[in-house]
C-alpha cells in the first residue's frame, strides 16, 4: 500500500464513534499518517463548520488538508470552499413534500445559516451548531441559498423513527432529476444535494488537482451515500458497523467505529502506519 498518497474519511459511523467523538486511537493514527506525509481529507454529509457542530479545535482541524462536505455541495482545499446550490424551485418542492408527509426538513446554506419547517428547541442548538442569528425564515431567500436539505423525525439528534417510504418516492418523482437523494441512518434520514455533485465528484476534483491516480487514494465509509466512492476506488474500506451494501462494495472491511476501526485499517489492513 506504499503507493497511497491521500486518504478520504467519512465522519459519522466512520471516523467518529457512535458518540460523535474522535477516539484517542483514531487521533494518534491520523497524526502518524500526517507524520509520514499522507494527505488527509474528510468526505461527509456534514457542513464544513465542524468547529460548531462537533466542537473541533484548531489542532484537530489542522490534521486535514481539506475535504468534501454536504455530500459534495462543498469542496474545500487550501482553505477555500467551492459551493453548489440546489435550484430554488427544487428546494421549494422538497419543503412542500416534507410538509405534506408531516416530516421535519432543514435547509443548510453556504454561509452556515439554517432554515427549518419547525421550531428547533434551544436544547439542541449546540448539536446543530446554530445560534439566534443563524436561523433564517423559511422563505424564498432561504430557498435561493440552500446547498443541502435534511429530512427526519424528532430533532435529528434523537432520530430513531424511520421515514415513510412514500416520502422518498415522492421526492424522487418531483425533484430526482435535479437533486441527489440519499436514504441514510437506517432509513431515519434523507439527505439531499444538487444533482451534479456527490462525495465522489468532490473526491475526483481533489484527486485531479493532486494529479493522483485512482489507486493512489484510499476511501473509508459506512452508509449508502458512501457507495459511489467505495465502489469507484481500488482501495476502499467499509466499517464493521457499515450497512451491508457498503461492505459489499468495499475491498476491505475493518472493525466498527467504536472499536477503533480506522486505526485498525490504517495499521493492520493497509499497513500505512
Amino acid at each position: 500500500m506504499s503507493m497511497i498518497k491521500a486518504l478520504f474519511f467519512d465522519l459519522d459511523g466512520t471516523l467518529l464513534t457512535s458518540g460523535k467523538s474522535l477516539s484517542s486511537a483514531t487521533i494518534s493514527a491520523l497524526q502518524d499518517c500526517r507524520a509520514r506525509g499522507w494527505k488527509l481529507y474528510i468526505a461527509t454529509g456534514r457542513s464544513p463548520h465542524l468547529d460548531k457542530t462537533l466542537g473541533w479545535t484548531e489542532d484537530v482541524l489542522a490534521l486535514f488538508d481539506g475535504g468534501v462536505f454536504s455530500n459534495g455541495a462543498c469542496v474545500m482545499q487550501g482553505g477555500t470552499p467551492r459551493w453548489a446550490r440546489i435550484s430554488p424551485d427544487a428546494v421549494r418542492a422538497c419543503v412542500d413534500i416534507a410538509n405534506r408527509h408531516g416530516v421535519n426538513v432543514s435547509l443548510h446554506m453556504d454561509d452556515g445559516m439554517h432554515a427549518f419547517n419547525f421550531t428547533l428547541p434551544r436544547s439542541v442548538w449546540g448539536f446543530w451548531g446554530v445560534t439566534e442569528g443563524s436561523i433564517l425564515p423559511l422563505d424564498e431567500s432561504a430557498f435561493a441559498r440552500t446547498v443541502k436539505l435534511l429530512f427526519f423525525h424528532e430533532y435529528l439528534k434523537e432520530a430513531v423513527t424511520p421515514l415513510p417510504p412514500a416520502l422518498l418516492t415522492d421526492l424522487q418523482a418531483a425533484v430526482g432529476d435535479r437533486v441527489s437523494l440519499y436514504l441514510t441512518d437506517g432509513g431515519c434520514t434523507i439527505q439531499a444535494a444538487a444533482r451534479q455533485v456527490s462525495k465522489l465528484t468532490g473526491i475526483e476534483s481533489i484527486r485531479a488537482s493532486l494529479a493522483l491516480a485512482e489507486d493512489e487514494i484510499a476511501v473509508f465509509g459506512d452508509d449508502l451515500n458512501d457507495l459511489p466512492m467505495l465502489t469507484r476506488y481500488p482501495v476502499s474500506v467499509a466499517m464493521g458497523n457499515a450497512v451491508p451494501e457498503a461492505k459489499a462494495a468495499a475491498k476491505y472491511v475493518t472493525r466498527t467505529c467504536d472499536e477503533d476501526g480506522i486505526a485498525d485499517a490504517l495499521r493492520n489492513i493497509l499497513h500505512l502506519i
